[in-house]
């Protein structure tokens, strides 16, 4: 899973290591934010060569389609974030489930913040020496 930023955009690439593809996600869908993602894998390809299996550089790249999409400019990275969170299961998503996510972002976002503050706090105890 590669989150890209492309033009002023969050994007999300998921490389299929079976099936020697991408799955390419796009919150606010636009052909222009296709246009660098091959510069990120080839980026990508060599910095990581060594532990990559074969030549990614040129493996498709399929558009993820019926994904829900934001309605305005600033969520693009609350969606990669909930792209990824959804894909990792072993199941194929059903995109049709998720279609409330711009509706439900307040609440997303609160979600998020508990998590990383709670995060946050159990680590400090732990560096501390104190047991969670």
């Amino acid at each position: 899973m590669i989150p890209c930023h492309v033009a002023s955009h969050w994007v999300l690439l998921v490389g299929n290591l079976k099936g020697k593809y991408w799955d390419f996600y796009d919150s606010l869908p636009n052909p222009m934010h296709r246009s660098s993602l091959r510069e990120n894998i080839r980026f990508l390809h060599e910095d990581r060569a060594e532990v990559l299996p074969g030549d990614i550089i040129d493996w498709p790249i399929h558009t993820v389609e019926g994904l829900p999409t934001q309605d305005n400019d600033n969520d693009c990275g609350i969606f990669v974030m909930k792209y990824m969170e959804a894909s990792l299961g072993k199941d194929r998503v059903d995109w049709t489930r998720h279609t409330s996510w711009a509706k439900e972002m307040p609440r997303i976002r609160a979600e998020i913040v508990a998590t990383l503050l709670q995060t946050f706090q159990t680590s400090l105890l732990t560096e501390n020496g104190f047991c969670v």
